[in-house]
């Protein structure tokens, strides 16, 4: 092989290339054509790339990579092959290792036993000193405190009715709202209502919307045009007082201090208000 190697080496350098020229045409690292050239095979990844390796390393020098390799005992791996040794080495190093494997095995096998034992015994310990330590703190039952009881309410007196006293109204009854005046008489376009008093006071409140008014007293207008939305109008009359709504839910109206039951008419309607 370091015949192979100084051919190499010799053509190589008579061409006037480096190694470093010869890595970048062939891509094979640096180091493994110094070893090649030094007929050292050891550091190569194997047989089969040695052989890849000088091929190409002699195709680039323009030899016969084929020949050398046959010249040299590479072309067929025998053992008189300058890899042999190599590899008879790799074989023998594998041997040494599995004969020093088998005692190690062997003997952590034989001791498997005790250590399962081993292992037993401190489980047992470990689940006893668990029993004690929960029988040790075993909560002891809690005393409930005295319940304290709470005082009676004090009996409620229902006062007793004196002789001759009068009981009050029901706030319900004393608080009953004043109902409103409805209409005497009804017709489609005109209601009629009767008024008790000296005079008709009557005021009219715009509180919902604008609307439309024509007031007329003791048969004298008054008012003619829209109210808008919270105008309130006063009016006094002797015997009588008619009132024309263009929109009757916008208004709100009161005769001597009643309120007066409307009607929902969104169209024109009249109101007429006697004297009783």
């Amino acid at each position: 092989m370091k015949e192979l190697g100084r051919i190499l080496q010799t053509t190589r350098e008579s061409k006037h290339l480096t190694l470093d020229e010869i890595q970048e045409r062939t891509k094979i690292r640096k180091r493994y054509l110094q070893a090649i050239e030094e007929g050292d095979l050891s550091i190569l990844p194997g047989l089969v790339y040695a052989r890849g390796f000088v091929k190409s390393y002699a195709e680039q020098l323009d030899l016969d990579g084929q020949a050398l390799l046959r010249e040299h005992g590479l072309l067929e791996e025998t053992t008189s092959s300058p890899a042999a040794p190599f590899k008879q080495e790799q074989e023998k190093q594998g041997d040494d290792t599995r004969t020093r494997t088998r005692p190690v095995f062997e003997q952590n096998l034989s001791m498997l036993p005790q250590v399962l034992m081993g292992a037993a015994i401190i489980g047992l310990l470990g689940i006893g000193y668990w029993v004690l330590s929960n029988l040790n703190s075993a909560p002891e039952s809690p005393v409930s405190p005295p319940s304290q009881q709470q005082p009676a309410p004090p009996p409620v007196s229902n006062p007793t009715p004196t002789p001759g006293s009068v009981p009050s109204a029901p706030l319900a009854d004393q608080a009953k709202p004043a109902e409103r005046l409805k209409p005497e008489t009804k017709t489609n376009k005109l209601s009629v209502y009767k008024v008790d008093g000296d005079k008709i006071k009557l005021v009219i409140e715009a509180a919902n919307g604008d609307c439309w008014l024509d007031v007329r007293v003791d048969g004298v207008t008054k008012y003619s045009q829209v109210a808008s939305k919270g105008t309130s109008l006063s009016f006094e009359g002797v015997s009588e007082i008619l009132v024309a709504s263009g929109f009757s839910p916008a208004l709100k109206v009161t005769v001597n201090d009643q309120a007066v039951e409307l009607e929902s008419a969104m169209q024109r309607y009249d109101y007429r208000f006697l004297k009783r």
